[in-house]
């Protein structure tokens, strides 16, 4: 039977029946029955949903001393919903759907026989992960929190950053099963409606069952068929979604999961950093040229090598070119084919270093790359020059762990064209790729972004440092959206 539009009824034991029905007699539901004033009464929770402490302060003793002659239902009733105390968080409950909804977020119901309606007060205790270091984008001279686990306290390290009544928060739930409460974080005056309506419509467009990452929701804020870059970003730093959200963006926080999703983004953003805006503006600039390079290095040097050594030897030097030649006789495999298994096998390594234990995992990967590197070379199965070629492409990969898929994927396709036709190849591959970013917007915002369209007020912030995450990062793509949101202030 299905309970989804039934009524609580006066019924106590009803009632207690059909929630339980809802949940299919799930073990996690507790249900305590007591008599407050003689009326006889039920309070249900689900375990470890609550914290039983606060709630025996704020529920149980309260109730328990609330004493009334000759109380009614109504009586009982009126002192949970009007003149009790017990939560900064409370509904009134009138459908046994809407009492498993509340006792899935955390809820205490409340309901007393005789009476068709009930009272659910919030008192979340759930466990989740204190506010630690930021993992995935560590920094030098900047905060040490990253977002939690849990929605509110994300929520909290935000306020304390903007400490503005125009900081809005905009709860929605995607999720047909997990019920996912999800978080529109964004500026009031700054964020234009049009963003914050096309979001919304995203959002409420979910048709998954669980939201148990950020990548459940991003396919759906950043639909870009066939574009090789997102429209979207992630981020686990309070400091850096502020900036963004203080640039016209919007954030979108996720229950259960510590990054928050960010829209739109741009290409450029994956050059910069919360500490370049610490350092002296040269210092600054140089760093950012050396993440430039960075990536050219790691997507197009393995491709540059195979096709100088096959297709273009004279753009070596004699004495390079004989080494290479010395090197490559002893190797008993193609250079192209050398060159994609020694992709292969770094990816291999990395893996393993990801997945397995922080104790072991960078151990087993300095180790496993420095024993089957040396043995390779020994033997004669790989040749020493290759094997440099990787070493400084994995390297420059790590400057820019954000564009890491798109580096490994280039990477790969610039070894193949470059081994198959040479320069041509990569210049095709690259007129490809610059293509495919070009014409990649999220939110009708371009992804290349001052420079396509260009912007010389803006597209000069590129190269050197003005102020990073700053408000002008994002006021030609404000414009470009065509969005009616204030200006309200200066740089962040």
């Amino acid at each position: 039977m299905a309970y989804e539009g039934r009524p609580l009824g006066i019924s106590l034991e009803g009632a207690i029946a059909a929630i339980k029905a809802e949940f299919g007699g799930s073990s996690d539901l507790n249900v305590v029955r007591t008599e407050v004033s003689g009326v006889k009464c039920a309070i249900l929770t689900l375990e470890g949903m609550v914290k039983t402490s606060d709630l025996a302060k704020s529920l149980f003793e309260p109730l328990m001393g609330f004493k009334a002659k000759n109380a009614a239902p109504a009586d009982v009733f009126k002192f949970l919903s009007e003149y009790g105390l017990f939560s900064t968080e409370s509904a009134v409950i009138n459908l046994v759907s809407e009492a498993a909804e509340r006792l899935c977020s955390g809820f205490a119901v409340v309901i007393i026989r005789g009476f068709p309606r009930g009272m659910a007060f919030g008192a979340q205790g759930f466990a989740s992960r204190a506010v630690s270091e930021p993992d995935s984008e560590p920094n030098v001279k900047g905060t040490r929190e990253a977002l939690s686990d849990n929605i509110r306290t994300s929520m909290a390290l935000i306020r304390r950053r903007i400490k503005s009544p125009k900081l809005r928060f905009e709860l929605l739930k995607a999720g047909k099963l997990s019920n996912t409460e999800l978080c529109m974080v964004y500026i009031d005056g700054k964020t234009p409606n049009a963003l914050r309506e096309q979001t919304k419509k995203a959002i409420e467009s979910i048709k998954s069952d669980l939201i148990l990452t950020s990548g459940n929701i991003i396919p759906y804020l950043g639909k870009n068929g066939g574009s090789f870059f997102s429209g979207v970003s992630t981020t686990e730093r309070p400091d850096v979604l502020c900036a963004k959200i203080n640039g016209g963006r919007i954030a979108v926080l996720i229950d259960g999961v510590p990054f928050a999703a960010i829209c739109p983004a741009l290409f450029i953003e994956n050059f910069r950093t919360v500490d370049d805006s610490a350092d002296k503006p040269y210092y600054a600039a140089y760093q950012r040229w050396i993440r430039f390079f960075a990536f050219f290095v790691s997507s197009m040097l393995p491709g540059f090598y195979v096709a100088a050594a096959v297709h273009h030897p004279e753009v070596l030097s004699r004495s390079l070119l004989l080494n290479l030649l010395a090197s490559e006789e002893r190797t008993p495999y193609p250079l192209i084919a050398e060159m994609i298994i020694v992709i292969v096998m770094f990816e291999i390594l990395r893996e393993a270093g990801i997945r397995l234990p922080r104790s072991i995992g960078g151990a087993v990967s300095i180790v496993g790359g420095l024993v089957i590197g040396d043995a390779a070379v020994t033997s004669g199965l790989i040749s020493a020059p290759l094997l440099i070629i990787i070493g400084i492409t994995a390297t420059s990969a790590f400057v820019i762990p954000s564009l890491n898929p798109q580096m490994t994927v280039l990477r790969i396709l610039n070894v193949l064209l470059g081994g198959a036709i040479g320069f041509f190849g990569i210049a095709l591959l690259s007129a490809v790729t610059l293509i495919n970013a070009c014409v990649t917007d999220s939110f009708a915002v371009p992804y290349t972004a001052p420079l396509t369209p260009f912007t010389p007020s803006e597209a000069k912030n590129i190269f050197i440092k003005t102020s990073a995450l700053s408000r002008r990062d994002f006021k030609t793509v404000e414009q470009l959206n065509g969005a009616g949101g204030e200006s309200g202030g200066e740089d962040a």
